[in-house]
């Protein structure tokens, strides 16, 4: 089952756990803040990811300290 992911960047505060914890992902985009990396996004903010990435991107959003990741499923 494909795994929704939303950063808002209106909330972000590149801290950067994204990108430790889901690398594959979550990339640096311009300005410096992160978004979802170009195989994955249906826009920079808005991504679908395969389901063996799901344990990555559930640990991107919990540690997240402006909670500014979502992970749907």
């Amino acid at each position: 089952m494909p795994v929704r992911v939303k950063i808002d960047q209106s909330r972000c505060v590149v801290a950067h756990f994204c990108l430790f914890y889901a690398p594959a992902v979550f990339v640096t985009g311009d300005g410096g803040k992160p978004t979802v990396a170009r195989e994955y996004a249906e826009s920079p903010d808005v991504g679908v990811v395969p389901d063996e990435l799901y344990n990555q991107v559930r640990e991107a959003e919990l540690h997240c300290p402006s909670k500014a990741i979502k992970v749907y499923r």
